[in-house]
């Protein structure tokens, strides 16, 4: 079936005042999950369309300004809502994320339904979907998700909130476009936005303006007492304890883009985050150039994602966790890395 004919299907779809819908993205949501939710959430409010936004767990307060994600209603605090909303409702949208393998909690539920799935989504190997919009070579979740909005109701239903959800998730999934970005057609859609109403001072005032003290402390301490450039290959890690986490007051986000920071250094190609939480300990995989981090995540710590973003999640305890790393760097970059010494 080509696309068109998927965007005809959907839109007939929805044309049922009667439908309900559950909007979900992926654990642990960043800027691209969170404006894609807010977008469509919007969108759905302008066709008329009954919606909720589920979680599995919460969105990080630097995401909360955008449209209608306030209104989330997380499985961990509400999980009979969430329930629920799942039994009634017909349509399920995957948004940012390729599998239910990463709807956390709501896995077990969500396999369960039994209603048809819309998928708009970036990352390689997608499973199936009623509708299914998927595309590797694409920015961000945000722009796949402007294009699809653009074909099926026209660019007009695109008012200032959704384009300032839209670009949110554009900005912070390339890094501010230094990462992601190499396509023409991402900066049209960004000018499409700005023509649209988008507005720029204040998306970046939300996202890169507002830090607070203990945020800031907290990268601070990251950058000068945990991170290690590795001898051997040239490989920044960064490990972070629940401790430390609890000791700068530490809330969902305050960690975004640290990982990134090491790739400044000349030498360095790869920089990995590791980080303790409740549960498990998580992974954050950035890279230059070609070297497909996705690969490492997926092979070792039970995750995957982009070429140079990834993540992965293990139930170990942190030591054990960077002595994995490290034992499998040998692996990575003698496979997938030319210059080991950058």
């Amino acid at each position: 079936m080509t696309a068109k004919e998927t965007i005809q299907r959907l839109k007939q779809r929805l044309a049922d005042p009667s439908l309900k819908i559950a909007i979900i993205p992926h654990i642990s949501p960043d800027g691209d999950a969170a404006g894609a939710c807010s977008a469509l959430w919007q969108l759905f409010d302008a066709l008329g369309m009954q919606a909720r936004l589920l979680s599995c767990d919460y969105f990080p307060d630097y995401l909360r300004w955008l449209p209608r994600v306030s209104d989330a209603i997380s499985f961990q605090n509400r999980p009979g809502e969430c329930k629920e909303w799942l039994r009634e409702a017909g349509l399920l949208c995957m948004l940012d994320h390729n599998t239910l393998a990463r709807e956390g909690d709501l896995e077990p539920i969500t396999r369960k339904f039994r209603g048809e799935i819309l998928m708009i989504d970036h990352h390689p190997d997608p499973e199936g979907a009623t509708y299914r919009f998927s595309d590797t070579r694409v920015s961000s979740t945000c722009e796949l998700l402007y294009t699809l909005i653009a074909k099926a109701w026209g660019k007009a239903i695109i008012h200032p909130g959704i384009a300032n959800a839209l670009y949110a998730g554009i900005s912070t999934d390339t890094g501010c476009l230094s990462h992601n970005s190499s396509r023409p057609r991402t900066y049209r859609v960004i000018a499409d936005l700005l023509a649209l109403g988008m507005q720029k001072e204040r998306v970046h005032d939300h996202l890169y303006q507002r830090c607070s003290l203990s945020r800031l402390r907290l990268e601070g301490h990251c950058l000068l007492n945990k991170m290690t450039i590795e001898e051997e290959y040239p490989l920044a890690i960064i490990p972070v304890t629940r401790q430390e986490l609890e000791k700068f007051d530490f809330k969902d986000g305050d960690l975004e883009g640290v990982v990134n920071m090491p790739l400044a250094i000349e030498r360095v190609l790869v920089s990995v985050q590791i980080t303790e939480r409740k549960e498990r300990v998580k992974f954050s995989f950035r890279s230059k150039g070609e070297i497909p981090v996705n690969l490492w995540a997926k092979r070792y710590f039970g995750g995957g994602g982009h070429r140079n973003a990834a993540g992965g999640q293990l139930a170990l305890p942190l030591d054990e966790c960077v002595q994995l790393l490290r034992e499998s760097a040998a692996w990575f970059f003698s496979e997938h890395v030319n210059d080991t010494r950058g």
